[in-house]
């Protein structure tokens, strides 16, 4: 299943330069972009097969970002905050993938699937 997340996330390097300069503020960049997925994935159905992969597209304006300044930490949160997975931990989601696409809009789409027996680190218990 894929959701289209139409936001513009921070970057790590913004998110990182304002824990520098004010706690609150960061905590308040975190706070809304994790409302911000939990919204968007309140419109699919519960995950009930462990475990499973997460495959970010970043689509992107310019072609000279940083490719590792993407954090999915806020956006994985939201998944787990609507109730979708039970956790974030390893037992349930076991790979993430991160794809870049040069486009005129920034979004994330995030792919969910269900891990082939083949890739399983081990089955939630």
């Amino acid at each position: 299943m894929k959701v289209v997340i139409d936001y513009k996330f921070e970057n790590i390097n913004t998110y990182i330069n304002r824990c520098r300069t004010n706690y609150y503020y960061a905590n308040k960049i975190k706070q809304k972009e994790t409302e911000i997925s939990k919204y968007e994935f309140n419109k699919i159905p519960k995950i009930d097969k462990y475990p499973i992969e997460l495959i970010f597209t970043w689509h992107i304006k310019n072609k000279l970002a940083d490719l590792d300044g993407k954090l999915p930490k806020n956006i994985i949160d939201g998944l787990v905050r609507s109730g979708k997975i039970i956790d974030d931990n390893v037992k349930y989601i076991q790979k993430i993938t991160h794809i870049y696409q040069e486009d005129k809009k920034e979004f994330v789409e995030i792919e969910i699937n269900t891990l082939n027996k083949e890739e399983v680190i081990w089955y939630p218990t």
